[in-house]
């Protein structure tokens, strides 16, 4: 959907997040000295100027919405189109159904990372989940432990779990889980819940590790691992060889950053 905002105000601040991965195709203001300007790289027009644009909905933001909407009107736009901040519950349920309606058959991925920092791992897998959402895929990060890389997610609008039991479950055990069309496992802290798995899900498993990380794994666990419909990814050399050193002979590709494809 393509949105036009109205107003460039307090609420224009408290609410332009919500349209950060939309398509904004410009904001209306009635001063003519912002006229000619942009905001957030948004370029500020003349409500008049609406009268040559294309878009599916105009958003108020702000609380003048009686005397906006009526200007509005005068200048031709549907009564239907325009929403106020208070509607953006029900505007977004519009564009989520319509988008349902064109993609049925996304897939589903979940993301694992062991912690929410700000560390190289969990960033890698923030830039991975924010690739694959880009690209229209229904994404889930979840994680062991809470942190400061919740903001980054939520703001980027990519829902977070935080489930403490991915620490000592498997996946199985898990069953929430296993309603997603691919998992991808971040670091080797996912060794015991990827040790008793629904084969039928695929898995990436993305190895970030040094082989100091390995010492307090059982290495039967890792010997019995069942590779059916699992990938092993690993940054580099470093966890490539760290891993191998464990499960000999086994088949490690390189993704150093970002996604890979034929997901």
């Amino acid at each position: 959907m393509k949105y036009i905002l109205f107003g460039t105000g307090d609420y224009y601040k408290r609410f332009r997040h919500w349209f950060v991965d939309r398509d904004v195709v410009t904001v209306l203001d009635n001063d003519e000295k912002k006229q000619g300007t942009y905001i957030d790289q948004y370029p500020i027009v003349a409500p008049a100027d609406i009268r040559s644009l294309k878009y599916d909905a105009v958003v108020i933001l702000s609380f003048y919405v009686t005397e906006m909407k009526k200007q509005l009107v005068e200048l031709g736009v549907i009564e239907e189109k325009i929403f106020h901040f208070y509607d953006l519950y029900e505007l977004f349920r519009m564009e989520n159904a319509a988008i349902a309606s064109k993609q049925d058959g996304v897939k589903s991925i979940l993301l694992l990372s062991h912690d929410l920092t700000y560390g190289g791992p969990a960033l890698a897998l923030f830039h991975a989940a924010v690739s694959l959402r880009k690209a229209g895929y229904e994404v889930i990060y979840a994680s062991m432990l809470d942190g400061e890389l919740r903001t980054n997610l939520e703001d980027s609008f990519i829902p977070v779990v935080v489930d403490e039991r991915l620490q000592v479950d498997t996946m199985k055990e898990l069953r929430w889980t296993r309603k997603f069309d691919l998992i991808v496992c971040n670091t080797i802290n996912f060794n015991v819940f990827l040790s008793d798995r629904d084969t039928e899900i695929p898995v990436l498993w993305w190895l970030h590790d040094a082989p100091f990380f390995y010492e307090g794994i059982r290495k039967q666990r890792l010997a019995d691992l069942d590779m059916s419909n699992m990938r092993i990814l690993s940054v580099g050399p470093v966890p490539r060889m760290a891993m191998t050193a464990y499960k000999p002979g086994i088949l490690i590709d390189d993704l150093i950053y970002g996604v890979t494809g034929g997901v």
